[in-house]
């Protein structure tokens, strides 16, 4: 198993393999943003694609992007999606780490529904989003 980073004209060779996974993940979250948001990103370099792959192809992207936070410099994930999590994980978190450290990050960011926690138990959690519909 590998991980990489496609440069963004690989993106288009690689995002039909889940695209349509991560437009029904980004649906389930609720959250403001697309399979297109997040296509465009990573072929304009706004965001990287991290890849997994085994010897049978893709196993797992991850787009992540460096952010300027008030006070300091950080890797937010933007959206995770593939097969077989608990084989990849360990290893595209160490990936995701060091590349964030090259990056200058000094920490990890990601938002979504509470299995985060599973995912990093050591996470903190920073802020809740709420949603207040407002009627005619």
């Amino acid at each position: 198993m590998r991980i990489a980073i496609a440069n963004a004209a690989e993106v288009d060779q690689f995002w039909p393999a889940f695209a349509q996974r991560l437009q029904i993940a980004c649906d389930e979250t609720g959250g403001d943003i697309s399979s297109g948001d997040l296509w465009q990103m990573c072929r304009s370099g706004n965001a990287f694609l991290v890849l997994v792959l085994d010897d049978a192809g893709f196993k797992a992207a991850l787009i992540m992007q460096f952010q300027k936070w008030t006070a300091k410099q950080v890797m937010r994930c933007l959206a995770i999606v593939g097969d077989d999590m608990a084989e990849w994980l360990p290893m595209a978190r160490d990936f995701i780490a060091q590349m964030a450290r090259d990056g200058g990050a000094t920490s990890f960011i990601a938002e979504g529904r509470e299995g985060w926690t599973r995912i990093f138990p050591a996470a903190r959690r920073l802020r809740t989003t709420y949603e207040v519909e407002i009627t005619p």
